[in-house]
């Protein structure tokens, strides 16, 4: 009896997996629904998302259409400048997650694009017929045809926030022109405040401000100099680094502030510690969030010799935007890309809701008023007639490195004008 169970238990289990590999038998290639039956119920590894930003509605998105989607998802925050480092190392040795963030300009997109890592993402854009929703320019095809990011962010510029409270507690109105801005940094700083902060160890901050002090006394200068017209040593240059350095030994920033983050520098200004933030409109969020009615915002003042109304502004009107990508070796390739694309989207809602910006159309309304301060930028940048892109997103990477090494440097005062503008002419002509 033992003996014709065992045989009858072994006639089951063969019919059993007989049954079990019939569908094998089926090209689920030829069959889309099935392979998307398929990918909804298999045991698959979470989806895991780098990002690099702290605005507050970012991993809150993330996790929301990861819910939508019923995947588990690693969400990998970087600190900022780490991340460069970071994504760097993760392409040459080909172990990037299944989607990640990366900044804009020519020499970050080059990074992804030269090494073939990020997936097109047309298919997923063009079945849903997603395209129309996206504004004009938001989405960007390269030379092959293919769409290999979705934007996180609509365009971006410089902007000069401040603390209402702490400046009507000093008797100031915002600078408006060099001698104001020297004029509050004094009085803030007799008062114990710190007037400008900034994360000079991220290098970048320092960076954009020598960026719109030479637009300001020329709005041609660095298109110009970057074409070989002028040379970097011409006087737009000289002027500017001098400018810096007059900030520097005038303490306009906190003290240590060459061994700070941007992050901690924003902070700084968040908690009430900082009269004045000189950053990029991506700040906006948290520092609505920080301050709100007391938040108050300003145009780079008129520092040079560019006189009149102010229509001009450093920023970032790019055909290389802060973009989602999607690794190509992803084992959830297309579970992948359609995160990107809803989390995209969902970024979007999001961003309306707040009252800001947005890149991509949406029935979302926004929820909350908007910002004065957020509201008159968004008058200006609209008005702006010239916009001077960040010169380290139009030159290649070891170019922009060694430039940002060279410009931090110029905040610790070692170098003169002259010393610093030779020098970044010798780096920024090399072939």
């Amino acid at each position: 009896m033992d003996h014709e169970f065992r045989k009858t238990r072994s006639m089951l289990l063969l019919l059993t997996m007989s049954l079990g590999l019939l569908p094998g038998c089926v090209d689920s290639a030829s069959n889309p629904q099935m392979m998307e039956t398929s990918l909804s119920t298999e045991e698959v590894q979470p989806l895991t998302l780098w990002m690099f930003n702290t605005d507050i509605y970012l991993k809150p998105a993330a996790e929301e259409v990861a819910k939508e989607m019923k995947v588990k998802l690693n969400y990998e925050f970087s600190n900022p400048e780490r991340y460069k480092t970071k994504i760097k190392m993760a392409v040459a040795a080909n172990e990037l997650p299944d989607v990640f963030t990366q900044y804009s300009g020519k020499s970050e997109w080059e990074l992804i694009l030269n090494a073939k890592v990020a997936a097109p993402l047309n298919d997923v854009i063009t079945r849903n017929g997603l395209e129309i929703k996206f504004t004009n320019q938001s989405l960007i095809r390269q030379e092959d045809g293919n769409i290999y990011s979705v934007p996180y962010r609509p365009e971006q510029s410089q902007v000069v926030l401040y603390n209402k409270k702490l400046m009507a507690k000093l008797g100031l109105q915002p600078p408006a022109n060099w001698e104001e801005l020297l004029n509050m940094v004094k009085t803030a700083g007799n008062s114990g405040i710190i007037p400008i902060a900034l994360g000079g160890r991220d290098r970048w901050p320092g960076d954009l401000i020598y960026n719109t002090l030479v637009l300001r006394e020329s709005q041609e200068a660095y298109s110009r100099a970057a074409k070989g017209e002028i040379s970097f040593t011409d006087k737009p240059f000289v002027d500017a680094a001098d400018k810096v350095i007059q900030l520097v030994k005038a303490n306009a920033f906190q003290e240590g502030f060459l061994n700070q983050t941007d992050l901690e520098a924003r902070d700084l200004f968040y908690t009430g510690k900082a009269l004045m933030l000189i950053n990029g409109s991506w700040v906006f969020p948290n520092a609505v969030s920080s301050l709100g009615d007391d938040l108050g915002y300003t145009v780079f003042p008129q520092t040079g010799a560019i006189k009149g109304p102010i229509t001009s502004n450093t920023g970032e009107r790019s055909t290389n935007p802060y973009g989602i990508f999607v690794n190509a070796q992803s084992k959830q390739l297309q579970k992948a890309k359609e995160f990107a694309v809803r989390y995209s989207l969902k970024i979007n809602d999001e961003l309306v809701k707040l009252g800001l910006s947005s890149y991509a159309q949406t029935p979302q309304k926004p929820q909350v008023g908007i910002n004065g301060a957020y509201a008159q930028y968004l008058k200006d940048f609209k008005n702006f007639t010239y916009i001077q892109p960040y010169w380290y997103g139009t030159i290649p990477a070891t170019m922009g490195e060694a430039y940002r090494d060279l410009n931090q440097k110029l905040y610790t005062g070692t170098l003169s004008s002259s010393q610093y503008v030779q020098m970044m002419e010798h780096i920024m002509r090399k072939p």
